[in-house]
């Protein structure tokens, strides 16, 4: 009885600070939404293609419609654009004058790719295009038999046929969970900043309350009294570990609602992991409450751990994205494991996959923590 009106008593000196539910809530989704906002991907993007049509014939037009497909922005320019092409554009096709008479007595031409100052991925994609385009227009060439005949309309619409011919090869698209990029948007938020408040939050508020009680007496007397040593460090560490589940529940919630954020496949499996991440704020938040000896440390010390922990466990920008050295110094930090679960379920689909890694991996970094707060108590009461 006497450990769980400990616990309450934590919790209520908590939630009586109208601040707290600035740091509890508030804060965490101003900061998802900024995250995610800055992150979204925004749909898929077109690749520009500025093309220059120095012939103006049907035969450059068709062309041109054969450059037009999924992915790519076509955007027709003037021969007056071609300083432009030279000097600022990164790349452009250029259909030089005489093109479909060339075609029509048999003779080989050549459509133009301006290199300039693009990456090489952006070049590729142009070219890719390109080259489809020709490979389309030549088949549909040979179909309609258009060299060494006359040009007129039967012709024109014997082409057009045989560029709408549907191809006797397709490739066929599917999705995965499991194949998708990395997460953006505020698939990537909304993780990173629960992960990075939430430990956060309970370190300061925990283990400002136990320097607290310990500067102030109540922790002694706690200590004096029936309750085993144990047991009363152990309250204290539940009252913050339910703290932090309070606060991911509702930031889950409200992630839902106010951002249309999917909570994945299987959203029971977010319980585990957040169960996990707030056992490890938990004993995080007794150690450095042991440790510091003013409420001002506390507070300097809570917020230069969780920085660390959210830059190097990816809560900031998806750690697909960083070196190698940064991935593996990230798998280090129980905040790389946190949001590596979380976003497993939340945007890759997984179920189960979580209890057998990242689960596990966060109650070693608890147990690490719990450990060391253990050993400390014990040398100051030896004190």
């Amino acid at each position: 009885m006497i450990f769980l009106r400990l616990i309450l008593n934590d919790l209520r000196r908590f939630l009586k600070d109208w601040q707290a539910a600035l740091w509890l809530v508030a804060l965490p989704l101003v900061f998802t939404y900024i995250f995610g906002s800055a992150m979204r991907a925004g749909g898929p993007q077109a690749t520009w293609i500025p093309v220059i049509d120095l012939d103006h014939t049907d035969l450059s037009g068709l062309f041109v419609e054969q450059l037009r497909q999924e992915g790519y922005w076509i955007e027709m320019k003037g021969p007056e654009s071609q300083n432009d092409l030279k000097n600022k554009w990164p790349y452009g096709v250029v259909i030089p004058a005489g093109f479909g008479d060339s075609i029509l007595q048999g003779k080989p031409v050549e459509a133009t790719l301006v290199k300039g100052g693009t990456s090489p991925d952006r070049l590729l994609e142009v070219q890719s295009c390109l080259l489809h385009a020709v490979v389309r227009f030549t088949e549909g060439l040979v179909l309609a038999d258009v060299s060494h005949h006359p040009w007129n309309s039967a012709r024109k619409d014997a082409l057009e046929k045989a560029l709408k011919r549907p191809q006797l090869l397709t490739l066929s698209l599917r999705s995965d969970h499991s194949l998708r990029p990395p997460p953006t948007g505020f698939y990537q938020s909304l993780p990173g900043m629960l992960v990075m408040f939430v430990i956060q939050m309970v370190v300061i508020y925990g283990a400002s309350n136990l320097v607290h009680d310990r500067n102030e007496g109540q922790l002694r007397r706690l200590l004096a009294s029936p309750l085993p040593a144990f047991e009363v460090y152990a309250g204290k560490a539940l009252s913050r570990v339910f703290l932090g589940l309070l606060q991911a529940g509702m930031l889950l919630g409200c992630g839902a609602l106010l951002f249309r954020l999917p909570l994945g496949e299987h959203p029971l499996f977010l319980g585990p992991v957040v169960l996990a991440l707030a056992l490890f704020a938990g004993a995080l938040s007794i150690l450095v409450g042991l440790i510091c000896q003013t409420e001002k440390q506390v507070v300097l010390a809570g917020i230069f751990v969780t920085m660390v922990l959210a830059a190097l466990g990816g809560c900031w920008w998806p750690i697909e994205i960083v070196p190698d050295l940064f991935k593996t110094i990230a798998e280090a930090t129980p905040s790389y494991w946190a949001m590596h679960g979380l976003q497993s379920v939340l945007y890759f689909g997984k179920a189960g996959h979580v209890l057998v890694l990242e689960c596990p991996a966060l109650l070693a970094f608890t147990a690490l923590a719990g450990g060391l707060a253990v050993l400390l108590s014990r040398l100051q009461a030896n004190r």
